[in-house]
């Protein structure tokens, strides 16, 4: 076929999707990013503020119907921790870390139908905040 072109659809980048929660309420899931279709997420940032340690700090990511969870037990107030997947670890137990490694790869996750939410259990927390950069196509 002389002059036949193949096209693919390119991710576009979209505003940051941010959470900023005054006094979030233990065990509560607070939306980060509604559930939005063809959903390539970049990069996921959330830290919380605290006057007693809560633990854990959580990001749950639901992808084309399945749950993954990332979490740090004991989290530093005021600090930003990362999501970033470890092959060794369950999608119920991933980890945030202080450390990002994203620059060895291109996106972090990507579905058909992607929801985002932060939580926090225990302590008192005066704010949970996230920040996620994606892309959709």
């Amino acid at each position: 076929m002389r002059g036949y072109h193949k096209t693919f659809e390119v991710p576009v980048q979209q505003a940051d999707a941010v959470l900023n929660q005054a006094a979030p309420t233990s065990g509560t899931k607070y939306e980060v990013l509604a559930t939005t279709k063809n959903v390539r997420i970049i990069s996921i940032e959330v830290n919380c503020t605290w006057t007693a340690q809560p633990s854990p700090l959580e990001v749950h990511i639901t992808i084309d119907g399945q749950t993954i969870t990332y979490g740090i037990a004991n989290p530093i107030s005021a600090t930003n921790y990362l999501a970033n997947p470890n092959a060794e670890k369950a999608e119920d137990s991933q980890i945030l870390n202080t450390s990002s490694y994203h620059d060895r790869r291109s996106f972090l996750i990507e579905g058909r139908s992607v929801k985002v939410e932060a939580e926090i259990t225990g302590g008192t927390v005066s704010n949970l905040s996230a920040r996620i950069k994606y892309a959709k196509w």
